[in-house]
């Protein structure tokens, strides 16, 4: 018995533009979640020799392989067949391209058979194939429909196809971006502390939300925590195009009376945790990843009884600055969101809401909407220039 796939997708976009994109091997760990890397060890007239090597699993093994692989222009056909077969007795594969109504039909099709020591059979790996093979055909034609819409002058706000962790997403703000998110088009995993009404509720507004969206619990105080978010992000998402740090405390002391474990509560929720969130999540970052904290305005403000919660907002400014300077070279975007007085589920007084109000320039608090429309923006295409900014959303304050 031998396994057999077969899978095609139609991608927006020139012919020219997508053979070249798709037979680009060097560019593959960009257009691949996959792949960390793809080495051309030789060339031979058309055909390339080359390495391909995957991202670390869960136990941090690394897995690659030798490939080879002759495209034919004049067909628009390839052949390929791994050299180095690993747990496969052979793997050959076929890709064809057509020009079809609403754009190019590009078909996969691989031919192989599997060891006998191999831990998967051909059933079992034509299975596990075909669903990654969906996935990264989704990834491509995204990439290649956005490169497509760039050349012609025009960018895509909209979020389909994309993966998204939200921290801290089921109240307030966090729910705000998480919704909005699912409702562009994105998958979403988002993740809470306590168990509640708000858990519930949001579980149920995702399901009802195209997609296969998922809310884990976790307290990102706890570096335990985050290892095991991030898990749940390989094993659900298996790449990230999106991370929104938007988990945070907060409590109101006088400074003559803030206790050091308050002190490192609060810091360890808003700024390490999103330290952890992003160093842990780096192996799942995608090509032009984007990383947005979600800071305040109060961290260029100062606020009394909040010495604790303002450093922390202001770490993340910084923070958010270096790793600019620091992930900017491997393609990925790093932005700030500092929100100004926003009305959540916590209730205000009446005089807070007027004082605030004549305090903004627009006259009114802000909603989370207002802040989850900021943050899509800096995630999308408008914002692909935009790295090591703080966008202040405050009404005008």
């Amino acid at each position: 018995m031998a396994g057999h796939t077969d899978n095609s997708i139609v991608i927006n976009a020139p012919m020219d533009l997508v053979w070249d994109m798709t037979n680009d091997v060097e560019s593959w760990p960009r257009l691949f979640s996959e792949y960390a890397a793809a080495e051309i060890l030789e060339r031979d007239g058309d055909t390339i020799r080359f390495r391909l090597t995957l991202h670390p699993d869960e136990n941090g093994t690394v897995c690659s392989w030798v490939s080879e692989r002759t495209p034919d222009p004049a067909t628009r056909t390839v052949r390929a067949r791994r050299i180095e077969t690993g747990v496969f007795q052979y793997m050959n594969l076929y890709w064809e391209y057509e020009e079809v109504d609403g754009g190019v039909r590009m078909r996969w099709t691989q031919d192989f058979a599997m060891k006998p020591q191999a831990p998967l059979d051909d059933e079992a790996m034509t299975a596990r194939l075909n669903r990654n093979t969906a996935v990264q055909m989704q990834r491509i034609k995204r990439i290649v429909e956005e490169a497509a819409e760039r050349a012609a002058g025009g960018v895509r706000f909209d979020h389909t196809g994309r993966r998204v962790l939200v921290t801290g997403g089921t109240r307030g703000i966090g729910r705000a971006i998480t919704l909005a998110f699912a409702r562009a088009g994105a998958t979403v995993l988002t993740c809470h502390r306590q168990d509640g009404p708000a858990v519930d509720s949001l579980v149920k507004e995702l399901a009802e939300t195209p997609g296969d969206h998922r809310v884990v619990k976790a307290d990102l105080g706890k570096p335990a925590d985050v290892d095991r978010l991030i898990g749940e992000c390989r094993s659900h998402l298996g790449t990230l195009d999106v991370v929104v740090n938007n988990a945070g405390a907060i409590s109101h002391v006088p400074f003559e009376r803030l206790e050091v474990d308050e002190w490192r509560r609060v810091l360890d929720v808003n700024l390490t945790a999103a330290y952890l969130v992003v160093q842990k999540a780096l192996p799942l970052l995608a090509a032009g990843a984007s990383i947005i904290n979600v800071g305040s305005k109060v961290a260029g403000v100062g606020l009394p009884l909040r010495a604790h919660y303002t450093a922390s907002k202001a770490g993340l400014v910084g923070l958010t600055r270096s790793l600019c300077k620091e992930l900017g070279p491997k393609g990925y975007r790093v932005n700030l969101v500092a929100p100004g007085p926003v009305e959540t589920e916590e209730e205000v007084s009446p005089e807070t809401r007027e004082r605030y109000q004549r305090l903004t320039a627009l006259g009114r608090l802000g909603q989370p909407a207002d802040i989850a429309g900021a943050v899509l923006f800096l995630a999308s295409d408008l914002g692909a220039w935009i790295s090591g900014e703080t966008l202040n959303v405050d009404g005008g304050i």
